[in-house]
């Protein structure tokens, strides 16, 4: 139980964290304290860091063209997170997009990103989505039957062609060796592979591939087959990539179909990440994943003799330590040989605790010079359990602490819920040289309700 949060944050570190100590023994973030900013825009608070957020989407593409021979894009995955500043951002960076979904897809385009650099997912796309996607222009990954008919009406339609990609699904039997954190609630790495609704194994996708090949309908660009976050381990990237690899040859071969356009997906780990559960994982260097996965696919494809353009997916690598909760403690209550802290924060507003086993680093932001000297629950305030942190050493807390949640960047926001009538809290953007602006402003109770309708008859009479 020795040290502090200081010392904590200095293990645990990486290298586009904007995070730091100031002489009072406050967090800061991007510069900012954390006291400062509840202190200005209230607690709970989701703080996003631009830097951050920008220097992971940079790392990341570098490591991909300087892997790649090819051209390479780089496709966020909005699923990740949602906020429409953050999306904005990566636009002006220059990420292209991954979507899911109508609402995505047009948030995507919304936002500034280039059409022919937008990708549309999903296993049960409408006929009103596929022809969405066909007039903007955006490619379609194909991974379902029905979508080439739907393909095919859009364009009797519209006159219009669409952008595609067909989604493989590859079963490599070397994954299951590799298969670490939250990704063992699936089963093994095969069998959560086969389990999975998305892609097309080679028998099928050979059938569907030969009718996407021959209708005008379509402009066939490629395959694609998203990696999936199921290990850190470099070796895991290459077991599903050489097999991606694999299987693009063998139905090139048996089509004489050449693709242009590979798009292997996301997955990609960072150093510090709460989906492995707390588990002790050696952190591994994105580059080192790109190498492994890269090398497997190219030595698999090489006897094509063109080398495609290459996309990627990645979304938690870009956002995950972009973004963190601030919370204040509340009550706290000694019983039983344990103490709880409560916290304004719960895991409605961090759901993947409870349902992906998430382990989340917990800092004591504004006492993280105080020696760590008490073993804490850290709890949320639904009639829920609602751990955010079983058994954490940290400072005695109190009432009115500052605690930081870290790397709540990714599928925090987009999965939060209002169970108990809980608002969701408000998120801002820490920017360069610590300008501060809100991005998403707070719900009220009001919002929490505003959807609902009582149907007049269970109107109160107020004349009674």
């Amino acid at each position: 139980m020795s040290g502090t949060g200081a010392d904590m944050l200095a293990r645990i570190a990486i290298a586009s964290d904007r995070l730091d100590v100031n002489a009072n023994g406050v967090l800061t973030v991007g510069g900012v304290a954390a006291t400062a900013l509840v202190a200005e825009f209230g607690s709970p608070l989701a703080v996003s860091v631009e830097r951050t957020i920008l220097d992971n989407h940079a790392r990341i593409a570098r490591a991909f063209r300087a892997r790649w021979d090819g051209p390479v894009e780089i496709l966020f995955s909005f699923k990740s997170n949602n906020n429409l500043a953050i999306r904005a951002l990566l636009s002006r960076a220059g990420a292209g997009g991954d979507c899911f979904g109508e609402a995505e897809l047009r948030a995507t385009l919304a936002m500034g990103t280039p059409p022919e650099r937008v990708a549309l997912n999903g296993s049960d796309k409408s006929p009103e989505l596929i022809r969405l996607a066909m007039e903007k222009g955006v490619a379609i990954n194909v991974d379902g039957e029905e979508e080439l008919a739907f393909i095919e009406r859009a364009h009797a339609e519209t006159g219009r062609r669409a952008r595609v990609n067909l989604r493989l699904k590859v079963l490599p039997a070397a994954l299951d060796r590799y298969m670490n954190g939250s990704a063992l609630k699936h089963g093994t790495g095969v069998e959560s592979a086969r389990r999975a609704k998305w892609g097309f194994t080679q028998p099928r996708s050979l059938e569907i591939l030969k009718s996407l090949h021959a209708s005008p309908a379509v402009e066939l660009l490629g395959f694609s087959c998203h990696i999936g976050h199921l290990s850190t381990d470099p070796q895991a990237f290459a077991a599903i990539a050489g097999a991606f690899g694999e299987a693009v040859l063998s139905l090139s071969r048996q089509t004489g179909f050449v693709p242009t356009v590979l798009d292997i997906g996301g997955g990609w780990a960072r150093e510090r990440e709460p989906e492995q559960r707390g588990a002790e994982v050696a952190p591994v260097p994105v580059e080192d994943q790109v190498e492994a996965a890269l090398a497997a696919l190219k030595a698999a494809i090489a006897p094509l003799g063109a080398v495609p353009a290459l996309w990627a997916e990645p979304g938690r690598y870009i956002v995950g330590n972009g973004q963190l909760l601030l919370a204040t403690v509340g009550a706290v209550k000694s019983d039983a040989g344990l103490v709880w802290a409560h916290v304004d924060v719960s895991t409605n507003n961090l759901p993947r605790i409870e349902t992906g086993g998430f382990w989340h680093h917990i800092l004591p932001a504004d006492r993280m010079h105080d020696p760590y000297d008490a073993t804490v629950q850290v709890v949320g305030g639904t009639c829920f359990r609602s751990v955010l942190g079983a058994d954490r050493c940290l400072p005695a807390l109190a009432r009115g602490d500052l605690v930081a949640i870290l790397d709540t960047g990714m599928y925090a926001e987009v999965f939060a819920n209002q169970f108990n009538g809980i608002p969701r809290p408000a998120g801002v953007l820490v920017g360069e040289e610590g300008a501060v602006e809100l991005i998403r402003q707070a719900e009220t109770i009001d919002d929490v309700f505003a959807r609902h309708v009582v149907p007049p008859r269970f109107a109160r009479n107020h004349e009674e």
